[in-house]
This record gives C-alpha cells, structure tokens and sequence, in this order.
C-alpha cells in the first residue's frame, strides 16, 4: 500500500488525508450544485456543508479513540494525527448531524429538504474516503485464500478481503441512485441513506478483521451496534414520513 504518496522536503503527503480531502471537495460540488437546481441560497448550504465536515471530523476522531483506549494511553501523542487515519465514519456522522440540526435551526432552513441535498454527496465523499482507507492500509478485511489483496502493515504476507473496496464500490452505487431518485416528499432521499448504508455498513463489518474496540454482546462490533439503531431509525422516519405525506 502507498501510506505516504511523496515527501517535499518537510511537507508529507498522506494518501489517506489526500482522499479526504478530495470526498469534501466532491460533497460539497455536489451539494453546491444541487442547492443551485434547488433554488436554494448557495452560500448558507456551502457554510452548512464545511461546518458540519469539520464537526463530522471531530466526531469521527473521538469514536475512534474511543474504541482505541487503551492505545491512546500508551500513545497519547498519536491522539491528534488524523492525517495518517483513524476515523469511524458513524463517529463523524453522529457529530455532523449534531452541528446540522443546530445549523439549520439557527438559520431557519428546513432541515428535510436540506437533508436531501447534502446526502447524496455525503455518500460520494464517503466512496473517495474509503479509497484513501485502502491506500493507507486500514480497515482491512480478514484473510482470504481466493479474491484479497496483501497488506503490508498487517505483517502476515498474506491475502485479505479489500473491505475498504467494497465499502467504496457500495458508497459509490448509493450515491448514484440517490442522484437518480427524484423524492417523493422532504426527507426521503436522506431516510433512503441510511436503509441503503447502515445494513450494508453491517453486513461488510463480518468482513473486517482489524482492530475496531470492544465488541458488544461478544457478537457485534460498535459499528455494527450503531448500524442496527441507524436502520431501526431510518424504519421509523420512514414509515412516520410516507404516512405524513401520503
């Protein structure tokens, strides 16, 4: 894997900050673009879409330290360098949608029809971010004898399921229908999210085989946990939405 793409004298660049970067870029493109076709004002979406990156960044450190205690007690130093990898997306949408709901109650934007213009570019930024997981070499998949690819930060020398592949491929179809699917009613495409993403989210996390915290119940991974809540929500703001609007 490429954890670092080239040095420029002091200046590293981390394969896994690089594409990052770039999935905020593409969300926020996208996000631009469809608020602009929304009639929207562009500028509070743009303002919305970077704040809520950034709390999603804090949210999505903090989960990860959180399933890495006692890593971070050893390596206390290591706690701020999010650059070479370390975020738990679920983390990141938790805080993200935290400073959202705030955001769009303070500046009076209904946060359904808002909802349904940031999230397909979520999912876009989601695809690109996984690809800077799989250059970095971190959420890997476990060993595989016939479709895997070798890890050298693992140190076994051997093939494992691409996760961070599939994970992307997955975002990226996601992103694509949500882009096709013309809403029926406020809220729809976001609720749709998540009953695309968090069973998929759970079904790749039997995949897995890096270090992802405790597991709850001696079964499920957090990620996992999280999911289940995700899709029993989205159920709910599912049923709740189509029977407001029908």
């Amino acid at each position: 894997m490429h954890p670092e793409l080239f040095k420029l004298g002091p200046v590293t660049l981390y394969s896994y900050g690089l594409f990052v970067a770039l999935g905020f870029l593409a969300a926020t493109m996208v996000s631009g673009y469809r608020a602009k076709k929304a009639g929207l004002l562009t500028g509070k979406i743009m303002d919305l879409n970077i704040y809520s990156f950034l709390a999603a960044i804090i949210g999505a450190r903090v989960l990860y330290i959180l399933t890495e205690t006692a890593h971070y007690r050893q390596y206390p130093d290591q706690i701020w360098k999010i650059w070479e990898g370390g975020l738990v997306f679920y983390g990141g949408l938790i805080g993200g949608l935290l400073f959202y709901f705030w955001y769009t109650k303070r500046h009076k934007l209904d946060p359904l029809q808002t909802a349904d213009i940031l999230i397909p570019g979520v999912a876009l930024g989601q695809s690109l971010g996984r690809l800077g997981c799989f250059f970095r070499g971190c959420c890997y998949g476990v060993k595989s004898g016939y479709f895997g690819v070798v890890f050298p930060d693992i140190g076994d020398n051997l093939p494992h399921v691409p996760t961070q592949l599939i994970e992307s491929a997955a975002t990226l179809l996601i992103f694509i229908f949500l882009m096709k699917k013309k809403p029926r009613y406020k809220g729809e495409l976001f609720v749709l999210y998540l009953l695309c993403y968090a069973p998929a989210r759970f079904l790749i996390e039997f995949l897995r085989a890096d270090e992802r915290g405790p597991e709850l119940f001696k079964v499920l991974s957090v990620s996992q946990f999280i999911s289940l809540l995700f899709t029993a929500l989205a159920v709910f703001l599912y049923v709740r939405l189509r029977s407001k609007n029908s």
